[in-house]
C-alpha cells in the first residue's frame, strides 16, 4: 500500500491526487415551472394527461363529434371550477374572510356554469367554450394586488356577460372588493390581538432593563473576555498544495509510506507545516526541509513544557526564532570556515540523502531537559551541516544514538547528565573541539576512538567510572584547552607531556588514583590558569617551584594530597593567584613573607600541616583576603595587628573568616573566628591518662 493509501484512513484525508486544480464542477440548477421555458399556461396538461385544445384528438373516436366536443367543454369547466375555487379560497383568507360553507356559493367559476346552463343544449357548448376561453385570458393575467383590482371586477363581470345573464353573487364579490379599498392595516387587524403583543412586548423590556440598571448601579460593567478567534479550517489553498509539499518531503523522511502513516511523527510534522503552521510555507520555500526536520524531533521527543516569554517549537515565526536555536546566513558561514561552506553543505548525508540548504540555516541546536523520550529521530542525521549540539540532562541511555554519530561536521557535543554507557564510536567527529560526556554511566577505559579527536579543545569526562591510564591516549593532544578528567578511577602517573600542551588554561584531575609526583613540565604552560588535584592520597613529593613560572595562574588547588617539603616561595611570583589550598598535607617550615606581595588572594588554605613559626604580618598586605585558615599546625605567637586590620575596614567586614592554632594569641571575635582546640583536648587526655592522636585534623582517642 501506498502512503497516500495510507493516508485514506487517517483522521484529515487529503485531498484528491486527481485535480489540484480544486475547481468545482458546474453544477447548474434545472429550470424552475416544469419543461417549457414559454409563457406561463402554454403547453400545460390536466391531471389526467388530456389535452383541452381543439386540435387535440376525440375522447371517444365512436361516438358523433358533437359528443366529443361536450365532454371536452364539461372536463374544461370542472378544471377551471376547481381553479377558480383555489383563488377565490386564498383571497378571502388574505382579506380575513372566513372560508365559505357548502352551499353557499360556488365561486365565480359557479357563475359562469348557472349562465351557461340557460342556453340551448347545441349552444351550451359554444357559449361555454367561449366564456372558458375569456376566463382563461383573465386567469394567465391574473394578479392580486391592490392595483388590479379593477382588473378583477371587470373579468367577473365579463365572465358573466358571457355567461348569458347576472349573477347576484359575482356583484357582492364586487362590492365587497370595494369596501375593502382604502382600508388600512389597522382597520383589518383585530384589535384585541394587538393590544395583548402590545403588553407582552412591554413586559419583556422592562424585565430585562431593571436587573441591567441595578446592576450597574453596584458595580462597574466590565466587558466580557474577547473569545480567541476560531483555529482556521483547512483552506482549499492547503489542500491544494498538500501533495506538492508531500513529493518534497518524502524523499528525506523514509519513503511515501513512512510519511503518509498517520501513525508516525513525519506525518504529523506534515500534517502540521500543511494545515497548522502560521507560517504556511509552499513547496517552494527553502527552509521547508528545514522546519519538517525541527518538527519532527519536537513531536518524537515531546510535547514540552513551555516557557513564558520564550518563542517555543511550533510558533507561526521563522525557526532560527524559536526556543534553543541559534542560526546564521550561509554567506556568515562560508565566512567562518574559509571557503569550505561547499565541503560542509554539499557533502550531505552518508547514503547521498540531502536536504534543502537554506538561506538562515541552523549553526547551534540547544535541547537540554527536551528529549523527555530518550529517543533520537533519525532526521537528527538530516541536520549533517549542524555544528554544534547540546543534549545536556536528558534521558538518553545506553549507546550513544546512531543518528548522532552521522553528525560528522559537529564541533560541540555535550551530553551531560545522561545515562550513557557507551561512545566507542566517538571518533567519528572528525571536527569536534568541544566534547562533554560527565555525569553519565561509562565504565572501563577511555575508547581508543579517541585518539582520533585531533582538533579537541575542550573535554569534559567528571563523574564516571572510567579507569586505566587516560594519559595513553591524551598525551598527544597539542590543541587541548581545558582538562576535566576529575571523580572517575584512572590511574598511572602524571606524563611530562602534559607540558607540552602549551594551550592549556585549566586542568582538573582530583579524585582519582594517580600517583606519582607533578611533572616539573607544567611550568612550560604559560597560559594555564587553573590546576587542581585534590583527593589523591598517592600523589606526593615537593611542589614544583616552577609553578612560580606560571604568570597567569589563579587557582591553585593541591589538598589532601601526599606532598611534603616547604611552600616554594617562587608561588609569590603568581600576581594574579586568588586561590590556595594546600590543606591536609606534610608540608612543613615557615611560611614565605614574600607571600605578602599576593595582592589578588581571596582565600589561603594553610590548614592541616607541619608549618612553625609566627604568621607573618607581611600577610596583611593582602587587601582582598576574605578567608585564611592556619588551624592544626605548630604556629605560634601573637597574630599580627596588620592582620587584625582586615577585619574591619571602614564598617565593612573583608576578612570573613580567621581560623588559628590554639597556640597563636588572638581576640576573638575581634580579631580571629576561631581557634582549633588542639593542645585544649591533649592537655585533658593526658590528665585523664589518655593519649590523643593527630590525623591531619581528625581527632581520635585510644
Amino acid at each position: 500500500m501506498s502512503g497516500r493509501d495510507r493516508y485514506a484512513n487517517s483522521a484529515r484525508a487529503p485531498p484528491p491526487r486527481g485535480d489540484r486544480g480544486g475547481g468545482r464542477p458546474n453544477r447548474s440548477a434545472p429550470p424552475r415551472g416544469g419543461g417549457g421555458g414559454g409563457p406561463r399556461g402554454e403547453g400545460r396538461t390536466n391531471n389526467g394527461g388530456d389535452d383541452y385544445s381543439e386540435a387535440s384528438g376525440p375522447i371517444d373516436p365512436n361516438m358523433p363529434e358533437w359528443w366529443n366536443a361536450k365532454k371536452k367543454a364539461e372536463r374544461r369547466q370542472r378544471e377551471e371550477e376547481r381553479r377558480m375555487a383555489v383563488r377565490e379560497e386564498n383571497e378571502r383568507s388574505k382579506m380575513g374572510y372566513a372560508p365559505r360553507r357548502n352551499g353557499e356559493g360556488g365561486g365565480r367559476g359557479n357563475a359562469r356554469v348557472v349562465a351557461v346552463s340557460n342556453g340551448s343544449a347545441d349552444d351550451r357548448v359554444s357559449q361555454k367554450a367561449g366564456a372558458v376561453d375569456v376566463g382563461a385570458r383573465h386567469v394567465s393575467d391574473f394578479d392580486d394586488t391592490k392595483d388590479k383590482s379593477a382588473l378583477r371586477k371587470k373579468m367577473f363581470m365579463d365572465g358573466g356577460a358571457a355567461a348569458g345573464g347576472g349573477d347576484d353573487r359575482l356583484r357582492k364579490i364586487a362590492t365587497a372588493d370595494e369596501e375593502l379599498e382604502g382600508r388600512s392595516l389597522w382597520d383589518l387587524v383585530d384589535r384585541g390581538t394587538l393590544m395583548v403583543g402590545c403588553c407582552l412586548i412591554l413586559i419583556v423590556v422592562i424585565a430585562v432593563t431593571i436587573p441591567v440598571a441595578l446592576i450597574s448601579e453596584d458595580e462597574p460593567y466590565v466587558a466580557p473576555p474577547v473569545p480567541d478567534p476560531p483555529s482556521a479550517s483547512p483552506t482549499m489553498a492547503r489542500q491544494q498544495v498538500y501533495w506538492d509539499i508531500f513529493d518534497r518531503l518524502q524523499r528525506i523522511a523514509g519513503g511515501p509510506d513512512v510519511l503518509g502513516d498517520p501513525n508516525t511523527a513525519q506525518n504529523r510534522a506534515l500534517n502540521w507545516i500543511v494545515f497548522e503552521d502560521g507560517m504556511e510555507l509552499g513547496p517552494g520555500k527553502d527552509h521547508l526541509h528545514q522546519r519538517f526536520v525541527l518538527m519532527v524531533i519536537y513531536f518524537i521527543s515531546g510535547p514540552w513544557t513551555p516557557v513564558e516569554g520564550r518563542l517555543e517549537w511550533g510558533s507561526p515565526v521563522h525557526e532560527c526564532d524559536w526556543e534553543g536555536i541559534t542560526c546564521k546566513d550561509v554567506e556568515e558561514l562560508e565566512a567562518e570556515l574559509e571557503g569550505k561552506i561547499s565541503e560542509l553543505l554539499e557533502s550531505g548525508r552518508e547514503d547521498g540523502v540531502k536536504i534543502d540548504v537554506p538561506q538562515r540555516i541552523i549553526n547551534r541546536l540547544e535541547l537540554r531537559q527536551r528529549l523527555v523520550s530518550g529517543e533520537v529521530p533519525g532526521e537528527f542525521s538530516l541536520l549533517y551541516y549542524l555544528q554544534h549540539l547540546d543534549l545536556e540532562n536528558n534521558q538518553l541511555v545506553g549507546a550513544l544514538p546512531s543518528p548522532l554519530y552521522k553528525l560528522f561536521n559537529l564541533q560541540t557535543l555535550f551530553l551531560e547528565q545522561n545515562q550513557l554507557t557507551n561512545i566507542d564510536a566517538v571518533g567519528e567527529y572528525r571536527y569536534l573541539e568541544h566534547l562533554s560526556v560527565s555525569k553519565n554511566a561509562f565504565q572501563g577505559p577511555l575508547p581508543e576512538s579517541f585518539k582520533q579527536l585531533k582538533y579537541l579543545k575542550t573535554l569534559y569526562l567528571h563523574t564516571n567510572a572510567f579507569t586505566g591510564q587516560v594519559f595513553d591516549i591524551l598525551k598527544d593532544f597539542k590543541n587541548l584547552e581545558l582538562l576535566d578528567i576529575a571523580f572517575n578511577k584512572f590511574s598511572g602517573t602524571l606524563p611530562v607531556e602534559l607540558g607540552e600542551m602549551s594551550n592549556l588554561t585549566s586542568v582538573f584531575l582530583g579524585h582519582n588514583e594517580f600517583e606519582g609526583t607533578l611533572p616539573v613540565e607544567l611550568g612550560r604552560c604559560p597560559n594555564l590558569k587553573e590546576f587542581q588535584i585534590d583527593a589523591s592520597h598517592k600523589i606526593g613529593g615537593p611542589i614544583p617551584t616552577e609553578f612560580g613560572k606560571l604568570s597567569n595562574l589563579e587557582f591553585l588547588k593541591l589538598d589532601t594530597c601526599a606532598f611534603t617539603g616547604v611552600l616554594p616561595t617562587e608561588l609569590a611570583e603568581c600576581q594574579k593567584l586568588y586561590f590556595l589550598d594546600v590543606n591536609s598535607n606534610e608540608l612543613g617550615g615557615r611560611i614565605p613573607t614574600e607571600y605578602g606581595r599576593l595582592g589578588n588572594m581571596k582565600t589561603l588554605g594553610l590548614a592541616n600541616n607541619d608549618f612553625i613559626g609566627g604568621i607573618p604580618a607581611e600577610l596583611g598586605q593582602m587587601a582582598a583576603l576574605e578567608k585564611a585558615y592556619f588551624q592544626n599546625t605548630d604556629m605560634e605567637g601573637v597574630m599580627p595587628q596588620e592582620i587584625c586590620n582586615l577585619r574591619d575596614r571602614g564598617n565593612q567586614t573583608v576578612l570573613e573568616e580567621l581560623v588559628v592554632p590554639c597556640d597563636v594569641e588572638c581576640e576573638i571575635p575581634t580579631c580571629c573566628t576561631r581557634q582549633d582546640e588542639r593542645r585544649l583536648l591533649a592537655s585533658c587526655a593526658a590528665a585523664e591518662g589518655r593519649e590523643l592522636q593527630t590525623d591531619k585534623g581528625s581527632w581520635t582517642k585510644h
